[in-house]
């Protein structure tokens, strides 16, 4: 089965993935998480980089 969508649709997609990444990034919680000191990501690639990307 192919989904179809368009570039409207795309982007208004990609805003709403943004939007949770930006939630998600200003919670205490994960703030906690990042700045453990057990916290590591693969290639150094942490949140904000996510949502620049989308920006």
């Amino acid at each position: 089965m192919e989904i179809k969508l368009t570039t409207s649709e795309i982007r208004t997609i990609l805003q709403g993935c943004q939007h949770t990444l930006r939630l998600v990034g200003s919670s205490r919680d994960y703030r906690n998480i990042q700045s453990s000191q057990y916290f590591s990501t693969s290639k150094n690639v942490v949140l904000n980089d996510a949502f620049n990307i989308l920006g």
